[in-house]
C-alpha cells in the first residue's frame, strides 16, 4: 500500500465529497433544481472514494516508478479506465442484487456492457483517474501532511469520526432503499389489481370476471398465507353475488384501490423521496411502472403547489387587506 491505512480512509472521504459535489452540480444543472445526488444522504458518493482508492494502490506505484510522464501518462489513464470501469459494474451488480434496482443505466447510450457501464462514462474515468493522480493527489498529500504537522493524533481522529459517520450514513440508506423495494412492490401490485378490476368489467360473463380476477388475486397473495386466505373468501362471496352487483364491487374495489395508492404516494417519506429524485434513471427492469408512475404525482403535486402560489398574487393580498 503506497500510504499508512489512516492516510487511505482520509483519500477516501475527501475523493468521495469531490464525486458527491461533481455529480450534484451536474444533476442540478440537468434536473435545473437542486439534487442531493449519491446513494448516502450525506455529502458522499462512496463509488468515487472506492474507485480512487483502488487506483491509489494500483498506480502511484506506476506514476512513482516511470520518471517520464510521457511514458507514465498512457499508461495511467488506460489502467485508470479500466479500474473505475471495473468498480462501477461491480457496485452496479451488487446494488441490483441488493435491492432490486437498477440506479443507474447506460443502456441508452452506444457501447455499453449490459447497461452497467459505457464507453464514454468509462473514457471520462481514465481523465479523471490521471487528473486525480498527477493534478488533485499531489495537494492532498500536502494537506494531509500538514494535518500531521498540526497535532499527531488529528488525522486518525478525524479518519475514525468520518467513519463513524459514513457507517451510520450507511445503515440509514440501506433500511430506506429496502423500503423503497417494498414500496415499489405494494405499489406495483396495487397497480395489477386496479388494472384487473377494470378489466373485469369489460367481460361479458361472470364466471369470466371471477376468474380474471382469482387470477390476480392469486398473484398478489402469493407471498402471504393470510392474504391468500383473505382473497379466498373473497372470492367465494363474490361469486354467491348476482352480476350487476359483482359489477358494482368493481368499480367500488377499483376506486378504493386507488385511494390506497394515491396515499401511499403522497405519504412517501423525504428519504425516500430524495434517494429516489437522486437516481433519474433508476429503474426495475420488467417490475411494473410504479417508478414512472411516483414521479408523475410528484410532479403534478408540485404542479398544483405552484399554481396555489400563483393564484395568491400580492396585489390579492393587498385588496384583501384594504378591503379590512
Amino acid at each position: 500500500m503506497p500510504y499508512p491505512f489512516t492516510d487511505m480512509v482520509l483519500y477516501f472521504f475527501i475523493y468521495s465529497f469531490c464525486g458527491w459535489a461533481m455529480e450534484t452540480v451536474l444533476c442540478s444543472l440537468q434536473e435545473r433544481r437542486f439534487v442531493n445526488r449519491g446513494f448516502l444522504n450525506g455529502p458522499l458518493c462512496p463509488i468515487y472514494g472506492c474507485g480512487v482508492a483502488l487506483m491509489l494502490v494500483v498506480l502511484v506505484p506506476v506514476r512513482n516508478g516511470m520518471g517520464n510522464p510521457l511514458y507514465a501518462l498512457p499508461i495511467v489513464f488506460a489502467m485508470g479506465t479500466v479500474l473505475a470501469s471495473v468498480v462501477e459494474y461491480f457496485t452496479s451488480w451488487a446494488m441490483e442484487k441488493l435491492f432490486h434496482a437498477r440506479w443507474w443505466d447506460y443502456s441508452h447510450f452506444r457501447f455499453n456492457l449490459n447497461g452497467r457501464i459505457c464507453l464514454h462514462i468509462s473514457l471520462i474515468w481514465g481523465v479523471l483517474a490521471t487528473a486525480f493522480l498527477y493534478l488533485v493527489q499531489p495537494l492532498l498529500e500536502t494537506l494531509v501532511a500538514w494535518l500531521y504537522r498540526t497535532a499527531e493524533w488529528l488525522p486518525g481522529t478525524l479518519a475514525a469520526v468520518f467513519s463513524l459517520i459514513f457507517l451510520i450514513d450507511l445503515a440509514i440508506s440501506v433500511n430506506v432503499a429496502r423500503a423503497i423495494g417494498n414500496k415499489l412492490d405494494q405499489l406495483d401490485k396495487w397497480s395489477e389489481l386496479i388494472r384487473a378490476h377494470l378489466e373485469s368489467l369489460e367481460l361479458p360473463t361472470k364466471e369470466a370476471v371471477v376468474s380474471r380476477l382469482e387470477a390476480a388475486y392469486s398473484r398478489y397473495a402469493r407471498h402471504s398465507a393470510r392474504l391468500a386466505q383473505e382473497h379466498r373468501e373473497r372470492m367465494v362471496e363474490w361469486r354467491a353475488l348476482p352480476e350487476e352487483a359483482i359489477r358494482r364491487r368493481l368499480i367500488d374495489a377499483a376506486d378504493e384501490l386507488k385511494r390506497r395508492k394515491d396515499s401511499a404516494m403522497a405519504g412517501t417519506r423525504a428519504l425516500q423521496r430524495r434517494m429516489l429524485q437522486a437516481f433519474p434513471h433508476l429503474n426495475r427492469r420488467g417490475k411494473g411502472t410504479a417508478i414512472p408512475e411516483l414521479r408523475d404525482f410528484w410532479k403534478g403535486q408540485r404542479q398544483r403547489k405552484k399554481a396555489g402560489r400563483e393564484s395568491v398574487r400580492p396585489d390579492d393580498k393587498t385588496d384583501t387587506k384594504s378591503r379590512q
